[in-house]
């Protein structure tokens, strides 16, 4: 999976260089402008597993519910 984050901050740094002027580009350096995508392939990593981390928590909290209630379940 980490090859798609590192594809997908490639094109966003792209597409970044496509908005500025060739002179610009030349300025910044093809160095600075790998760093930016190292940047951009972190920050969407670091979101994904947040967010990972967030709906590993919200099945905890259900699974727990669920164990509650079945733990006090009386039946009929």
């Amino acid at each position: 999976m980490t090859q798609h984050y590192k594809k997908h901050a490639e094109k966003i740094v792209e597409d970044f260089q496509e908005m500025l002027d060739p002179g610009a580009v030349e300025a910044i350096g093809k160095e600075n402008l790998g760093g930016l995508a190292m940047l951009i392939e972190s920050a969407l990593t670091v979101a994904v597993v947040e967010a990972l981390e967030q709906a590993a928590d919200q099945v905890t909290a259900v699974a727990g519910g669920i164990r509650r209630n079945a733990e006090n379940y009386q039946g009929d």
